[in-house]
């Protein structure tokens, strides 16, 4: 009979089993890009507000990333034009949320924020907030 060291011994050396969450937002800022788009992930978002601006985006047979994706173009656009914009507190008791935005948006956003001395949580609910107002949609964030 084999001892239990040969046994070890003539073991293959197969790759050590991983689980990976559908979305792991704890390394969202680690992520690869994905073919032109950024995974982002921002915390404290109101439940209700980001699920109503999911169902418009459906309704509008888009998908939600492109919904945000304009909110945050429009954003960034406003500011631009020298539009005084004022930011939305982050709140608590929110979920974080993570998804794909197109680069340049990221890349817009960090800048824009890092500049306005906001975090991209609170300039991501102003620019749904703001997008809201312009589209006449009653969403509340």
């Amino acid at each position: 009979m084999n001892s239990e060291l040969e046994i070890a011994t003539n073991l293959p050396n197969l790759p050590a089993a991983a689980i990976v969450s559908e979305i792991d937002t704890d390394k969202a800022e680690d992520m690869v890009d994905r073919e032109g788009f950024t995974s982002v992930s921002f915390t404290s978002i109101p439940e209700e507000g980001f699920e109503a601006f999911k169902d418009i985006a459906k309704a509008r047979r888009m998908f939600p990333r492109d919904l945000f994706g304009d909110a945050v173009r429009q954003l960034l656009h406003d500011r631009a034009a020298g539009v005084e914009i004022t930011y939305l507190a982050s709140r608590k008791g929110g979920v974080r949320r993570s998804f794909w935005l197109e680069d340049d948006l990221v890349a817009g956003m960090n800048e824009a924020a890092t500049a306005d001395a906001v975090g991209k949580t609170a300039f991501f609910l102003t620019a749904l907030h703001r997008y809201a107002q312009k589209e006449g949609l009653d969403v509340e964030i």
